[in-house]
C-alpha cells in the first residue's frame, strides 16, 4: 500500500506539467496574449545561469520553463496584467473560499446522499423509495444556476433566511447558499449510487445467513451490508468532488464569492491570460490531490487490492 501510495503520489507532477503546457501553448498562440510578455529571465537565480549557459533567447521554451520554475519553487503565479500585482496572495485567498465551499458541499453530499441511498434501497419498489428516485432525477436534470435561483427565491426572497450578498467571507453563513447549491445536484448522484450498490448487496448470500441468525434488520444494513455497498462509492468520489468544483465555477460567479471560478471568469472576460493559466494550476492540483486521496482510501478499504499488494509484497 506504502509503494501503491507513493506512486500515486508521485503522479500528480507529470499531471500538472501536462496540463499547464497544454494551457501554455493555446494561450500563448493568441494574437492578444498577456503571456508573451512574460519574462525569461529572473534577475540571476540558477535558472539565469542555465539559460545563459545554453544562450537561450526569449522565447515560448524559456517562458514555459521559467513559469513551471517560478511556480514548483518559488510557489510564484506571476503577476495579474490589469493590476500588476502578484497572483499568488489573490489566489491563495481565493482558494481558501472555493475549498470551503467545495468541501462544505462535498460533506453535506455524502452525509446526505448515502443515508437517503440506503433507507431507498431497504425500501425497494415501495413508495418511499419511488419518491426519492424521483427527486434524485429531477435534481440531476436541474442545472446549478437555475438550483441557485430557485435556492435565492424560496431562502432570501421569500422566506428571508439568510442574505444574499455579504462582505463578510470569515462567517459560514456566506457559504451556505453556494454550498446548498452545488450539493444537491451531487446528493442525486450519491443516492442513486448507494442504492443501486446496496440492492446488490442485500441480495447476497452472507446477508441471508446473517438474517437467518436473528440480526436485526438496522444491524444487517448498517453494520455489514453498508462496508461493501459504500465500495463503489468511494471509488466514484474523486470524479464526484471534480464535478462539485466544476459547479464552483458559475455558482461562485452566480453569488459573487472570490473564489477560483469567479476569478476565473473575470479573466477570461478581461482577457488577463495569466490569471486565467494560473487558475488552471491551481484548480489542477486541487484536482490531482483530491483524486489521488479517493484512489488511495478505495485502495485501502477495498480488499481485493489490500490482498493484491500483499501477494505482490510476499513474493518479493
Amino acid at each position: 500500500m506504502i509503494k501503491y501510495s507513493i506512486k500515486r503520489i508521485l503522479m500528480i507532477i507529470p499531471i500538472i506539467l501536462g496540463v499547464t503546457l497544454v494551457l501554455f501553448i493555446l494561450l500563448y498562440s493568441l494574437s492578444t496574449s498577456t503571456i508573451k510578455g512574460m519574462p525569461s529571465y529572473g534577475g540571476g537565480d540558477a535558472l539565469d545561469s542555465i539559460f545563459g549557459f545554453f544562450s537561450a533567447g526569449d522565447n515560448f521554451f524559456t517562458k514555459y520553463i521559467r513559469y513551471c520554475y517560478n511556480i514548483f519553487f518559488h510557489f510564484n503565479f506571476g503577476k495579474n496584467s490589469a493590476t500588476m500585482r502578484r497572483l499568488t496572495e489573490e489566489l491563495s485567498y481565493r482558494a481558501r473560499n472555493t475549498l470551503f465551499i467545495l468541501f462544505s458541499g462535498a460533506a453535506v453530499t455524502m452525509a446526505v446522499g448515502i443515508p437517503a441511498g440506503v433507507y431507498s434501497a431497504a425500501r425497494k419498489d415501495r413508495a418511499a423509495d419511488r419518491v426519492l428516485n424521483t427527486a434524485s432525477l429531477i435534481l440531476s436534470a436541474i442545472p446549478n444556476y437555475a438550483v441557485a435561483t430557485l435556492l435565492t427565491l424560496g431562502l432570501v426572497v421569500y422566506i428571508r433566511l439568510i442574505p444574499l450578498f455579504t462582505t463578510d467571507y470569515r462567517s459560514p453563513v456566506a457559504y451556505i447558499l453556494p454550498s446548498l447549491t452545488i450539493m444537491l445536484g451531487g446528493v442525486a448522484s450519491v443516492l442513486r449510487m448507494t442504492r443501486a450498490s446496496m440492492i446488490e448487496v442485500l441480495d447476497r448470500p452472507y446477508i441471508t445467513a446473517l438474517r437467518s441468525k436473528g440480526l436485526k434488520e438496522r444491524d444487517v444494513i448498517w453494520k455489514h451490508a453498508l462496508k461493501n455497498a459504500a465500495i463503489p462509492t468511494v471509488a466514484v468520489l474523486g470524479g464526484l468532488i471534480s464535478s462539485l468544483l466544476c459547479g464552483t465555477l458559475v455558482v461562485e460567479y452566480f453569488f459573487g464569492v472570490p473564489g477560483l471560478g469567479s476569478f476565473m471568469l473575470r479573466g477570461v472576460a478581461l482577457r488577463d491570460h495569466i490569471a486565467i493559466l494560473g487558475c488552471t494550476v491551481l484548480m489542477t492540483v486541487i484536482l490531482s490531490v483530491i483524486n489521488t486521496i479517493a484512489d488511495i482510501i478505495y485502495a485501502f478499504i477495498n480488499p481485493q487490492i489490500r490482498l493484491r499488494y500483499t501477494a505482490r509484497r510476499g513474493r518479493d
